[in-house]
């Protein structure tokens, strides 16, 4: 029969944990969990002694495996890395060279380590959701980001804000600037088909508090799609909300920046 009893389950918080020597010659600690990332490898961070309070350290290998995986190809990319790690009461931070890490008191190491798991497993959850998105996606959001900011420079531009529909389900916008709730699109039909479903019903709930939906269709032809076929998109989404071509944001942006210059 098995015996349960707060030893045996404080047996079962981590798969190891072992003692390490820091470059300078100090005790630290080096910890795996039983978190694993899509290929298979233990999540695992470092706690050391920093002057009279303690690090605990990633020592960037979060960063080194989206590198590893494909999902990270330049430094704009990080910016979703610190918005998921924001989601925690504890300031973990994210250094230039990739490491991330916090500081803390050592009475405050059990809340602290907590978070600091916990802010690691939202990187765990986000890697899932690249993995499972085409790249084109990712390219297209982080595309009509740089010519929103081109277009309205001073506007306010806040990434992934959520909202609640009528159904009480919570859905994710790529953007809000000032107070449009913005999506980027390719002119697929589940793509249009997510859209309306997530647009009727936010506009039947009472979260958009004054806030209207654009979203932007990427209206460019190349081998996948073809202009007629985003003209059309964008005809049916018209029916419920805002709906952008591409190509003019673009017109806008261009306009935008020869202006300041």
């Amino acid at each position: 029969m098995i015996k349960l009893d707060c030893q045996w389950l404080q047996q079962q918080a981590f798969s190891n944990c072992y003692q390490v020597k820091t470059v300078s010659g100090e005790e630290a600690i080096a910890v795996q969990t039983y978190h694993r990332w899509s290929d298979d490898s233990l999540l695992s961070f470092y706690i050391l002694p920093c002057g009279d309070k303690l690090l605990i350290t990633d020592e960037a290998e979060s960063i080194f495996h989206f590198r590893a995986m494909g999902l990270l190809e330049n430094k704009r990319a990080w910016r979703g890395f610190q918005e998921k790690l924001n989601g925690t009461k504890t300031d973990v931070q994210l250094e230039q060279d990739g490491e991330i890490f916090v500081l803390c008191r050592p009475d405050q190491a059990a809340t602290t380590i907590a978070d600091f798991v916990s802010a690691l497993c939202a990187l765990m959850h986000y890697e899932r959701e690249l993995l499972a998105l085409p790249a084109e996606t990712v390219e297209l959001a982080e595309e009509v980001e740089l010519y929103l900011r081109q277009w309205k420079p001073n506007a306010q531009l806040i990434r992934g804000p959520k909202v609640h529909g009528i159904s009480g389900h919570s859905y994710s916008f790529d953007f809000q600037l000032d107070n449009q709730l913005i999506l980027a699109i390719a002119p697929t039909p589940s793509a249009v088909g997510a859209v309306m479903r997530k647009s009727g019903d936010v506009i039947s709930g009472n979260d958009l508090n004054g806030r209207n939906i654009t979203v932007i269709v990427d209206n460019r032809t190349d081998e996948l799609f073809d202009e007629h076929k985003a003209e059309e998109e964008i005809q049916i989404i018209s029916t419920l909300a805002n709906a952008v071509p591409l190509t003019n944001l673009i017109n806008q942006a261009m306009k935008n920046t020869q202006t300041a210059h």
